[in-house]
C-alpha cells in the first residue's frame, strides 16, 4: 500500500519505525507511515515540476544599461590602474 521509498525509511535500523515506537502499535506505524507516504508525494510532485527558467530576453533599457556599464568598464581599463582609480 505505501510506495517502497517509504516503506524503507520505515525498516531503516537507524532513522525508522524502530527508532520511534517503543511498543508495537499499528495506529502509531500508521500514523508514520501516511506522514512520510506524504512527504514522499510532495518530493515526487518537486522532482516532476518542470525548471521554470526566466525568460532570456532582455528589454532595450536593460540592453541599453548593459553596453553603457561595459563601454565604462572598457574605458577604465584602457586608461589603466592607478592609485586613484582603485
Amino acid at each position: 500500500m505505501y510506495h517502497p521509498e517509504v516503506v524503507a525509511r520505515a525498516a531503516d535500523p537507524q532513522h525508522g519505525l524502530a527508532t520511534r515506537i517503543k511498543f508495537l502499535n499499528l495506529a502509531v506505524i500508521r500514523e508514520y507511515l501516511d506522514k512520510w507516504a506524504a512527504e514522499h508525494a510532495v518530493e515526487v510532485r518537486r522532482r516532476e515540476k518542470p525548471l521554470e527558467l526566466p525568460d532570456p530576453r532582455l528589454t532595450a533599457p536593460v540592453d541599453e544599461r548593459i553596453l553603457k556599464g561595459l563601454r565604462e568598464l572598457s574605458e577604465h581599463l584602457k586608461r589603466g590602474f592607478s592609485s586613484s582609480s582603485v
